[in-house]
């Protein structure tokens, strides 16, 4: 997974976590075809709470809402789905954007 530039960054941010947020629980989502298919990449439960997110590397010279775009429809639905349940799932592309929205619960 972290041979991928998304996998990069998704351990940049699961790292950034664990050293901000000690006692928050990580789980890093493999797809397979046993599992719901767009599910976010991460998952976070911290005080409580479910964090859910979706990592898109910004590609060099690509926009952030272009970057953003790159979610699909399934992804997006699955994202509205744990929102609508009560929890937190945003489509992230840094660490610092990640530990942000952390703290908007």
């Amino acid at each position: 997974m972290a041979s991928t530039p998304e996998g990069k960054l998704q351990t940049k941010i699961v790292k950034a976590i664990k050293r901000e947020h000690p006692t928050a629980w990580t789980f890093t989502v493999v797809g397979s075809p046993y599992q719901r298919s767009g599910v976010p990449d991460l998952l976070v439960v911290l005080d409580g709470h479910l964090y859910a997110f979706e990592v898109k590397d910004q590609k060099p010279g690509e926009s952030a809402e272009h970057a953003y775009g790159r979610a699909t429809a399934l992804q997006r639905q699955q994202i509205n789905a744990i929102r609508n349940a009560g929890g937190t799932a945003h489509v992230v592309l840094s660490p610092e954007e990640a530990l942000s929205k952390l703290t908007e619960h």
